[in-house]
């Protein structure tokens, strides 16, 4: 019985596909097919059903998941602690993100790599419930997302920042903005928003309900970085967490008032999981770094 025998017959069962675990583990069907008909073999049973169009568990291959899904963990932290032992000269992070946290996380992916050259970063940006199946799935060492927790015991959620649902424009365009943006207000402004699922969409919703406003949506994108390059170049607004842009000199950024306008910005890990002192690293980079101080506290 070989770890990649177990991974492969992992991946068909996840998938519920030879050609999709294919895609995925960048290997030939037929090299699973053989791997996986290999370990049925040796332990004389059959663990997955096969047809022209279906491939589901067997009763074996159900009982028999679960065990391959724990060794394939126990190898890999065992392979993430002997990667801590050289000192973070080597080894892999992965960071997930929501479209919120894309324009934060640059300079700290920038001084993780200049302190820590020889660790692969990968990050992941996509929604909310991606980040909490992909935690769970352990396929990601730390997960950034605005609120807490992610709503599952499973799951260590820590506050990073505390921060305002502003209105953001630029400064030539926010002149007459003062310190607070009145809900009422928000219809005089043509907008570019995230599209509606996205953290601060859900939150713009919040404030806005049974409040009888109707919004000026010229635009509406999943790219944060795309709606704030409008912003900075035309004369659209728009509505997101107001540590977006921190650090850029041509935008202007004022708290909407309401106190549902309140967002959180959280860091979350899998709870019990080994944590990698690369994780740590990351998190340490990620606090110290001026970007996430919310200027509105």
């Amino acid at each position: 019985m070989e770890l990649r025998q177990l991974r492969y017959f992992v991946e068909v069962s996840r998938l519920k596909s030879f050609s999709a675990a294919s895609k995925s583990l960048y290997i030939t069907q037929s090299t699973i097919s053989q791997q996986i008909g290999k370990l049925e073999e040796e332990l004389g049973v059959e663990l997955l059903t096969r047809d022209t169009r279906h491939v589901s568990l067997s009763d074996y291959g159900r009982e028999f998941y679960p065990h391959a899904v724990r060794i394939l963990e126990e190898a890999q932290v065992c392979a993430d602690k002997i990667m801590d032992v050289k000192d973070l000269q080597t080894g892999t992070l992965s960071v997930g993100a929501t479209y919120s946290f894309g324009p934060l996380l640059m300079q700290t992916i920038l001084d993780f790599h200049r302190q820590y050259p020889h660790v692969k970063l990968n990050v992941f940006n996509t929604s909310t419930s991606t980040l909490k199946q992909m935690l769970l799935d352990r396929e990601l060492d730390v997960a950034l997302t605005y609120k807490s927790p992610m709503d599952d015991d499973r799951i260590d959620s820590c506050l990073l920042f505390e921060n305002s649902l502003c209105l953001i424009g630029r400064r030539d365009a926010m002149k007459e903005c003062r310190q607070h943006v009145e809900v009422q207000t928000l219809s005089r402004y043509p907008l570019a928003l995230p599209i509606k699922g996205l953290q601060a969409r859900d939150t713009l919703e919040s404030v806005l309900f049974a409040k009888n406003v109707e919004l000026d949506i010229r635009l509406e994108l999943n790219s944060i970085h795309a709606i704030l390059d409008l912003v900075k170049s035309g004369s659209i607004f728009t509505i997101l967490s107001g540590e977006v842009a921190h650090g850029i000199p041509e935008l202007r950024a004022v708290p909407i008032h309401h106190p549902e306008g309140r967002m959180y910005g959280c860091y979350h890990f899998m709870k019990g999981a080994y944590r990698k002192r690369a994780t740590d690293a990351f998190i340490r980079i990620l606090t110290e770094n001026n970007s996430f101080r919310s200027v509105f506290r």
